[in-house]
């Protein structure tokens, strides 16, 4: 009886080192190998050590989808976006950096990303169930969600394995990470108060967002503090783009009194903003200052400059899928992030 051993042929016809011919080299069998592979800890560090040399020198690279199988996984991250009709969403900032951190991470833990479009219903619950099923992907990392949508919470009690960025819903045991947000917006307000404004407008997002919500919260925050009266005509609602800020411009100066501040919860819209209210003559920051919200890419293009809040949207991906795939492989349990936002003060203050 002759055995035969079998070589795979790779590019210009060279033969590819196989798992036994790592074995043969290491002086181990070929389950040590595969064990080094896939489940490095219950091998010892100077079998690790001479598996891996061996690995080196003959070029070998285990197949990714065997290992995935072995390990029961599919090696797939699911990301779930918001579908908003008439928006470029990879090129709105918020979006590009939050998954340029969450892509590098899952890049270099081995890890491939599906792209999932969510229509969200505005009335709940949203049904995010049929992006797990089919065992396509390993988990999912959601983006856009709305506040306390019910549907998340039946995602939860489903047993599948997600988390949400920018979003949190209390006392549900979801995974997140976010931006204090209520820090951020107080620091904002705070500052403009100690220098010398009394009437802040506010111009916030959507209130079914929880970051509305919280920047809302931190606005109220700072008013009661220094003892200013909260007035319900100086808050405005935007929908987060350069548009609404724009539109609401025109009511500012309707108001009585005129504020001389204004804080909007982002960028575009007080980029939107300035634009409104240059075209009516007004001067930035002299009969107006103006605070926004992110330290977007426009923050530093629209003139004046704009005073704002940083929050690292690329860093806080990174943080996310590090996190969310280290409770993929039980690493750790669940997690709550929270990071700090800083002020960064520019001309149109």
């Amino acid at each position: 009886m002759y055995s035969t051993r079998v070589h795979s042929i790779g590019k210009g016809g060279k033969t590819i080192a196989t798992r036994d011919d790592v074995a043969k080299l290491a002086g181990v069998s070929g389950a040590t190998v595969s064990r080094v592979f896939n489940c490095p800890e219950s091998v010892s560090e100077a079998s690790r050590n001479i598996v891996l040399k061996a690995a080196n020198e003959l070029n070998y690279h285990p197949n990714l989808i065997a290992q995935n199988f072995a390990k029961g996984i599919t090696g797939n991250i699911g990301i779930i976006l918001p579908y908003i009709p008439n928006v470029h969403i990879f090129s709105v900032y918020y979006f590009s950096e939050l998954l340029s951190g969450i892509g590098q991470v899952t890049s270099e833990k081995g890890f491939n990303i599906i792209l999932f479009f969510h229509d969200l219903n505005l009335r709940y619950p949203n049904d995010y169930t049929k992006y797990f099923k089919g065992q396509r992907v390993d988990g999912c990392i959601l983006l856009g969600t709305l506040r306390n949508d019910p549907g998340l919470i039946d995602l939860k009690k489903s047993g599948y394995r997600f988390c949400l960025v920018n979003n949190y819903i209390k006392d549900s045991g979801i995974d997140f990470a976010d931006v204090d947000n209520v820090k951020g917006s107080y620091e904002a307000v705070k500052y403009l108060v100690e220098k010398g404004h009394k009437n802040i407008a506010f111009i916030n997002g959507p209130s079914n967002y929880t970051n509305s919500i919280d920047r809302y919260q931190g606005y109220c925050m700072a008013l009661d503090e220094f003892k200013i009266p909260l007035r319900k005509s100086f808050i405005l609602e935007g929908n987060y783009g350069k548009k609404s800020g724009y539109i609401a411009s025109k009511k500012l100066l309707d108001l009585n009194p005129v504020p001389s501040a204004l804080f909007a919860s982002n960028d575009r819209m007080a980029a939107g903003v300035i634009m409104g209210l240059r075209e009516k003559g007004i001067s930035i920051p002299e009969d107006m200052a103006v605070v926004g919200y992110d330290d977007s890419d426009i923050a530093t293009i629209v003139e004046p400059n704009l005073t704002t809040v940083k929050i690292p949207f690329f860093e806080l991906g990174k943080m996310c899928a590090a996190r969310f795939l280290d409770t993929l492989s039980r690493k750790s349990g669940g997690f709550e992030l929270k990071i700090e936002p800083e002020l960064i003060v520019r001309q149109s203050t």
